[in-house]
């Protein structure tokens, strides 16, 4: 089966598309595989308002959840081989979708939790068996206070440490010296800090 053209990018139509029944998804599965790659577009139209709202629930924004929805369908077409037709072709879709929503939550809520600030990353600031529960409570702050910051100051941290951005290319994407980046990244750091003071201390200790 050749590789299909990736799903139409773009928020999914709110006219119910998407909420229609499964007569033809075997059909359609059924012309893809025999390499009718154009009608995998139809299965994409039907399904992917669901998929894209599976991913708003777990990713919280529109552009996080249009990326899941696109990587949705590129998995499922993938995997296409694997429907076996004893369920629906959505209950196959959704369960596809639910795993990666899964998966890029937590991998999202690791990213916030390693947010160095002062050199120490967040998620190494509490510990003990309340540990998993904290670092849900932590990833929602770091959410929260990240998007009180300047907006240069939030993209230079999600350059640095979501992206994984060097120095070099943050200055050339923001089009700043190298130096005014790495300032960027510290003066965030340090008003992150102070937003999630009460986060950073340890149980019965003083501030």
């Amino acid at each position: 089966m050749e590789p299909c053209a990736r799903p139409p990018r773009g928020r999914p139509r709110s006219d119910g598309r998407g909420d229609v029944d499964g007569s033809g998804d075997d059909e359609l599965v059924r012309r893809v595989l025999k390499g009718e790659t154009e009608a995998y577009r139809g299965l994409v139209e039907r399904h992917q308002s669901r998929v894209f709202y599976l991913g708003l629930r777990f990713l919280r924004t529109p552009e996080e959840a249009e990326d899941f929805t696109q990587d949705v369908f590129v998995r499922a077409y993938e995997r296409l081989r694997s429907f076996s037709r004893k369920v629906p072709f959505s209950a196959w879709l959704y369960r596809v979708a639910f795993n990666l929503a899964v998966n890029a939550y937590h991998v999202k809520r690791r990213a916030l939790t390693q947010v160095p600030v002062d050199g120490v990353a967040l998620s190494d600031v509490r510990g003990g068996p309340e540990r998993e529960v904290l670092d849900d409570e932590l990833a929602q702050a770091v959410r929260e206070k990240l998007g009180e910051l300047p907006r240069i100051y939030q993209l230079a941290l999600k350059m640095r440490f979501f992206e994984g951005f060097p120095y070099q290319r943050m200055a050339r994407a923001l089009k700043v010296p190298v130096n005014t980046a790495k300032s960027y990244v510290h003066r965030a750091k340090g008003i992150l800090r102070q937003k999630l003071q009460g986060y950073l201390e340890e149980p019965g200790g003083t501030s």
